[in-house]
């Protein structure tokens, strides 16, 4: 055994820590989402599928007079999302908390975020628990938002 591939604890303390772990069951979904997996491999099949939206695919659903929603992904029973988000010129987002974290990319036009102006690949990460000023965008913009 080279030098750099001697174990950092001793055997027996691994052991021992492992053996003292406490399972935790999944949720049922997690459950239920690894075994199909597991059921996959042992037939053969691939474990993961695509999934490719196009453009012109998809839904768009009004939230608010001039805000629409597209939605792409749903996981973890609602939980995680990603979504984009057009506004129309001259639209505007209410103050809002974030129930999950976020993440917002800007991918066309403009907006502000209170008194922060927002622009084409412009990053944004909110945690859960923060609050979003009124958003607003004077000549439009698309984003893509994803909940985690």
């Amino acid at each position: 055994m080279a030098k750099q591939d001697k174990p950092i604890l001793p055997e027996e303390v691994v052991g021992a820590i492992a053996e003292s772990i406490i399972p935790i069951a999944p949720s049922s979904s997690t459950a239920s989402e690894l075994k199909s997996r597991v059921m996959a491999r042992i037939q053969g099949k691939r474990v993961f599928d695509l999934m490719t939206i196009r453009a012109e695919e998809g839904e768009w659903i009004t939230l608010l007079p001039g805000i629409e929603k597209k939605l792409l992904s749903n996981f973890e029973e609602g939980r995680a999302q990603s979504f984009l988000l057009r506004m129309a010129p001259g639209s505007t987002l209410p103050s809002h908390e974030h129930f999950t974290n976020e993440e917002n990319i800007m991918l066309e036009g403009e907006a502000m975020v209170g008194d922060i102006q927002f622009s084409l690949g412009d990053y944004q990460y909110a945690p859960k628990g923060s609050s979003h000023d009124l958003v607003s965008t004077r000549n439009g913009c698309l984003v893509f938002v994803r909940t985690l």
